[in-house]
């Protein structure tokens, strides 16, 4: 018998004899930690051998305890109507946190006129609250206490198997995960719980667009449970990778957070998952905690299977795949689209590079990693004084140097990105050569002459001065306008 079905089966035993019983209560008789019998009891529940009840904190009980109320046909219809679809949202939120009603809809297959009835209803009931900001619901304090948080983290975080590490670097690792019970691939997100991390968490929670990568939800856990399934498996590494990561940026000083305002993406919204107090504590202790006390920010996303700009550009400099004028055209628009909307949302994403650039499985671009996301201004307009965060390679000169910039500071790389898309870079060294004079505005030979039209608009994206750049906005109208970008064409796949 493993040692995991010898525990489980002293659980059996102790509920067996001393009747039904609280996960501490439990902990303590068997002299183990809280959070191992939680996830015992999951586990049991699973396999159908105890059940939990409705009261705060949860009591534990062997199913062969439980008595069912025998009620008449007709009155069990009637309580099933009242009361199923309520329980169902419940179990959702408790699940998976923060959600939108349309995502609450969709995943218990119901209309979301029902479901916004349904979620009002609880509100009244005082069970839920809506963040007016996000529109996102969530279970209110009173329903979901310590301990029903400290469950709901236990659930989420091992409601998933890890596939592969996709991404590592020094703001975290990213991994391709599948949901257990849903059965879907999904992008997990695994950093040490900073006020940076709650504002990226937030940054997210706010974008909504078809070019922006698909926040589902985040919870905080002091189970890296994404390492401890990596160390229990032989090394798994996908072809497919899709990297969050942060290599090759400037290194981060863990002092400098506090004084770096640049970050307060949040402006007057109120916290999602992770409060903060909860991430105020965790980035005080820093890095004087070991692995098993630091309390880690999970942030599930879509899995955007298509890969990432930086693997287009590398299988067409190969010659893996042939460079198309008109699919460039259509990536780059779907690009500068995504950037519109980030900058119309009064953000600045400060870290646009081919790795952060991404295709979903229909071949649309979605924009992500927004762990260096900054707000343009405070919340009196002011300009703020930033930090030199980002990678080095595409950052902006202002970015590099001053402390004062704004959202154009993201145009700068994008002229960067343009031109690895139109023009075959072959080598290594060849790139380090032509970085600096690219920079400068200088292109190599031959390439003014066969991109007349797209070397103009690169130069002025590259200007040393972020005035003279165009805003977003701008150079959207001029890609529809000099290369006739119709619909049909924008819906098109491009991988």
């Amino acid at each position: 018998m493993s040692a995991d079905s010898e525990m489980e089966r002293k659980i059996c035993d102790l509920l067996r004899r001393d009747g039904k019983s609280k996960a501490l209560i439990i902990s303590n008789k068997l002299g183990l930690d809280k959070r191992t019998v939680q996830n015992h009891l999951y586990s049991l529940e699973r396999s159908n051998q105890v059940f939990k009840t409705d009261e705060q904190p949860r009591v534990w009980d062997l199913i062969e305890n439980k008595s069912e109320i025998k009620l008449k046909p007709e009155q069990k219809s009637q309580k099933t109507r009242d009361t199923s679809v309520e329980k169902d949202v419940e179990d959702l939120l408790m699940r998976s946190g923060s959600l939108k009603a349309h995502q609450i809809a969709t995943d218990l297959g119901q209309f979301k006129q029902s479901i916004n009835k349904q979620l009002y209803s609880m509100e009244e009931k005082g069970k839920v609250r809506r963040d007016s900001k996000s529109n996102l619901w969530t279970l209110n304090e009173e329903w979901s206490d310590d301990s029903f948080s400290q469950e709901r983290s236990v659930l989420l975080s091992h409601s998933f198997d890890v596939i592969a590490k996709l991404g590592e670097g020094g703001f975290g690792c990213v991994y391709k995960v599948k949901h257990k019970y849903d059965g879907k691939i999904y992008a997990v997100k695994s950093v040490i719980l900073t006020r940076k991390a709650d504002s990226e968490v937030k940054a997210l929670a706010r974008l909504d667009h078809p070019n922006i990568v698909r926040y589902i939800t985040c919870w905080p856990s002091s189970d890296n449970w994404t390492s401890n399934q990596e160390r229990n498996q032989v090394s798994n590494t996908s072809s497919d990778v899709v990297t969050f990561d942060r290599e090759g940026c400037e290194e981060r000083d863990d002092d400098d957070d506090e004084d770096d305002e640049d970050d307060n993406v949040t402006l007057g919204m109120e916290s999602l998952s992770v409060t903060e107090s909860a991430s105020a504590a965790a980035e005080a202790s820093g890095n004087n905690r070991t692995d098993s006390s630091r309390t880690y920010l999970f942030i599930q996303m879509e899995f955007c299977e298509g890969g990432t700009l930086t693997d287009w550009i590398k299988a067409r400099n190969q010659m893996e795949k042939q460079r198309s004028i008109v699919e460039i055209h259509k990536i780059f628009y779907e690009i500068i689209t995504g950037v519109e909307y980030i900058h119309a949302e009064k953000l600045i994403h400060r870290d646009l590079k081919p790795d952060n650039i991404l295709f979903g499985a229909d071949g649309k671009v979605k924009i992500g990693d927004f762990g260096l996301v900054a707000a343009q201004t405070d919340q009196n307009g002011d300009p703020i004084e930033r930090s030199n965060r980002g990678t080095p390679t595409y950052m902006s000169p202002e970015q590099k140097n001053k402390k004062n910039y704004d959202e154009k500071t993201d145009i700068f790389p994008l002229g960067l990105v343009w031109f690895e898309m139109l023009w075959k870079i072959s080598t290594g060294s060849e790139r380090v050569k032509l970085w600096p004079d690219l920079k400068g505005q200088r292109f190599p030979e031959g390439f003014s002459d066969s991109y007349q039209t797209e070397s103009k608009f690169i130069t002025k994206m590259l200007s040393h001065s972020p005035e003279h750049r165009p805003h977003a906005k701008d150079i959207k109208e001029k890609l529809e306008k000099f290369f006739s970008l119709d619909q049909n064409l924008l819906s098109q796949k491009t991988i």
